[in-house]
């Protein structure tokens, strides 16, 4: 096969648009695995739903800290922190929220000032509210 020297001209430029293809795609797939990873920052209504399990699962973690300052033996602490787990799982499923759901939230709000505004605004309403 013989190679004319258009083609030849154009092989370089064949090889740029390979390359840049590669690489775009090593720079878009990344992207949209972060996009992926991004985790999808509560409405209002989600955020006052995460607030109530947030309260909830504090109180249940008080009653187990109170619970075991009562309990000596490694048997009761083991089967009180087997209540407390048990009470937290049934706080989530009430909400309709997963564990990993839970802390992403609870991350978002720790690095979002406007959102840890809105979720001390529900804490206060909540709190009012009775």
């Amino acid at each position: 096969m013989r190679i004319t020297g258009l083609e030849m001209s154009l092989r370089p430029f064949a090889r740029i648009g390979l390359l840049c293809t590669a690489l775009g795609l090593l720079v878009v797939a990344p992207a949209a695995v972060s996009a992926q990873d991004t985790p999808v920052v509560p409405d209002r209504e989600q955020l006052k739903e995460y607030t109530i399990a947030h309260l909830d699962i504090n109180q249940a973690r008080d009653d187990f800290h109170g619970q075991l300052a009562r309990v000596h033996d490694a048997e009761g602490r083991l089967r009180a922190r087997e209540e407390v787990e048990a009470a937290i799982e049934t706080i989530l499923e009430e909400h309709e929220l997963t564990q990993e759901r839970y802390d992403e939230i609870t991350l978002l709000i720790s690095l979002d000032g406007a959102l840890r505004a809105m979720f001390e605004e529900i804490v206060l309403e909540l709190e009012t509210e009775g």
